[in-house]
């Protein structure tokens, strides 16, 4: 796409006291309800173009605005989202092993903070050799900077409030009034084979399917399909011992216990995959990076292509490493191996923040597979761990913590090279987006730990002793809790794991097949390794939002219309409405009412 920058202004009307103050309080409750929506579908979706169209009807109220502050509003909002990825994926682990029924909120506030911090600021060094030299498509970054630009002559949130209010209406008839099933579900005996099905009933998951397009909903749909109408059908055919009593209580068993782990196994050959495809250009990054932070010189640069200082990335990068110690320090007591982690986890934060980046500048922030590369980066600690003589009481919860630096460093950094690609499209100051990124992760990461504290205690977690009706299915969380359940304690259903890693290979191929024919349609592994992890009726309802796409959506797959504007409104009415319920059970309040 040819890049369209304003005319240039000698001080630039940009990262203004009120442009900081409306991302922050976007990021918030941006922050909140993609908390929400990660728990419950295991999906987030990016919060760029909503508090893109917010910003510009507020700043057009209050007058004087320009496209580069309404750039800089949803840069800072749009990190809300990704923090919440970081810690939804990973920090609810911990109560799904039984160490703790309250998240501590020092150490999750921390550990937010510091991965945010390096994620947000680690990328300066990849700003130029992504965006500028390579030139990597950031199809959200590029929808982004087209919906600035026409938003610039007006900007209607008509839509995006009318997706609100329908789907907290929905949400608070199922969960308050308690009127409306919050799923249809229906199973059977076919013979000896237990045959099961169900759909969400959810405006959140049929917005999330409109986002995120057909071609991915129908992976993440053939995963669920291929666990629930085919794997558990088959297993329970040729096992008699499955095939006794209740055939909803039979299959439901079997995926909890066996069949979801295929979905490990998927998101570990998709983790390994997208490592070995991003290599050479990763590696061309990092030697970048220390390109430019080995440089001496001071070299004049235009406004729209100033970064931070490498000193003052570095400077904030060192002052998390003595936090990520004291943490390590705090739960393991030994010096030494934490000296150790905090070291390596920075290393490796680097590692994460690179592949993230170059992920988003492909797929896109809402596809960007942080938790496969999680789950790869957990498996290492956590046996790290174990060679190194940690106990089985303390091993799994530090690894748990380890991961959530990476997969917060991961989220912000997609996040943060999708918002500067944006900036580049419209001829904004890098270094003004990179504080304000900054501000936004980190205000975000304040209120992390009541958030998820407060929808833990309002619907609890599936498979745990504290699920209510409508739990929340965390999946990534779930399974980080397996993998390192499994390195430290055993029983880990090995052949499912590596039949799922079998499947995800076979998807690989195909995909590579696909890419080199240069089809449209690809077969990534991720959308599919989180359908086999997933309800089926989760995966059932986002597909049908992909189809109303499909058929109703505009013709030209603009990702700026009010079609997407309404989804992202039924996204955020429930997510916001299921936090709310949360609060209400906290509070003491019996819900349903009725």
């Amino acid at each position: 796409m040819q890049r369209d920058i304003p005319e240039p202004s000698p001080v630039p009307r940009e990262l203004t006291p009120r442009g900081i103050a409306l991302g922050i309080a976007l990021a918030l409750i941006l922050g909140a309800a993609n908390a929400y929506l990660g728990l419950y579908a295991g999906l987030t979706v990016s919060a760029s173009i909503p508090a893109a169209v917010i910003s510009m009807a507020i700043l057009r109220i209050l007058g004087g605005s320009t496209i580069l502050e309404n750039n800089v509003v949803q840069t800072i909002a749009s990190a809300g989202e990704a923090v919440a990825a970081g810690a939804i994926f990973t920090f609810p682990a911990l109560v799904i092993l039984g160490g703790v029924r309250t998240l501590p909120y020092v150490e999750v506030t921390a550990l937010c903070v510091v991965g945010a911090t390096m994620g947000a600021l680690m990328v300066v060094f990849l700003r130029r050799a992504y965006i500028v030299e390579e030139r990597l498509p950031f199809p959200e970054g590029v929808a982004c900077a087209q919906v600035l630009r026409a938003g610039d002559a007006q900007a209607n949130v008509r839509p995006l409030v009318i997706g609100g209010l329908i789907s907290a209406a929905l949400k608070a008839l199922q969960d308050v009034a308690g009127i409306i099933p919050g799923a249809v579900s229906g199973a059977r005996w076919v013979g000896s084979a237990a045959v099961a099905g169900s759909l969400d009933i959810s405006a959140a998951l049929l917005g999330v399917g409109y986002i995120i397009g057909i071609r991915i909903a129908a992976l993440v749909f053939a995963g669920g399909a291929f666990a629930w109408l085919v794997a558990i059908p088959v297993l329970t055919a040729f096992h008699p011992a499955h095939g006794t009593g209740d055939a909803a209580t039979t299959a439901s068993q079997l995926w909890s216990s066996q069949v979801r782990y295929l979905g490990v196994g998927a998101m570990l050959t998709g983790g390994v995959v997208t490592l070995w495809r991003l290599r050479t250009r990763i590696a061309s990054a990092i030697a970048d990076s220390i390109r430019i932070v080995r440089s001496t010189q001071t070299v004049a640069t235009a406004r729209e292509d100033t970064d931070l200082s490498a000193r003052a990335v570095l400077t904030a990068v060192a002052l998390c490493v003595p936090v990520i110690f004291a943490i390590c320090l705090g739960l393991s007591g030994q010096v030494a191996l934490s000296a150790a982690l905090a070291v390596i986890l920075t290393l490796i934060c680097f590692f994460a923040t690179a592949i993230a980046g170059y992920l988003t500048g492909i797929v896109g922030a809402s596809n960007n597979p942080v938790s496969g590369v999680t789950v790869i980066v957990l498996l290492a600690v956590a046996l790290f761990l174990k060679l190194a003589g940690v106990s089985q009481s303390v091993g799994p919860q530090l690894a748990i913590l380890s991961g959530a630096i990476v997969c917060t460093a991961a989220a912000m950094a997609g996040d943060s090279t999708h918002d500067l690609a944006t900036g580049y499209h419209v001829g904004a100051t890098p270094r003004s987006l990179e504080i304000g990124v900054l501000v936004g992760a980190i205000a975000s990461s304040f209120l992390m730990a009541p958030i998820l504290n407060l929808l833990i205690a309002g619907y609890g977690i599936a498979g745990t002793a504290t699920a209510r009706a409508g739990a929340l299915a965390a999946p990534q969380a779930f399974l980080m809790a397996k993998v390192t359940q499994g390195v430290f304690h055993g029983g880990l259903p090995l052949g499912t794991i590596a039949t799922g890693a079998a499947l995800a290979a076979i998807l690989g191929f195909s995909d590579r097949y696909l890419e080199r024919r240069g089809s449209k349609w690809r077969t990534p592994i991720m959308p599919a390794a989180i359908g086999l992890y997933l309800p089926l009726g989760l995966s059932v309802t986002i597909f049908v939002g992909a189809l109303a796409h499909s058929l109703f959506g505009p013709e030209d797959g603009a990702e700026s219309g009010p079609g997407i504007l309404l989804a992202a409104g039924l996204v955020a009415g429930e997510a916001l409405m299921g936090v709310a319920s949360g609060a209400m059970v906290t509070a003491g309040i019996r819900l349903p009412i009725f």
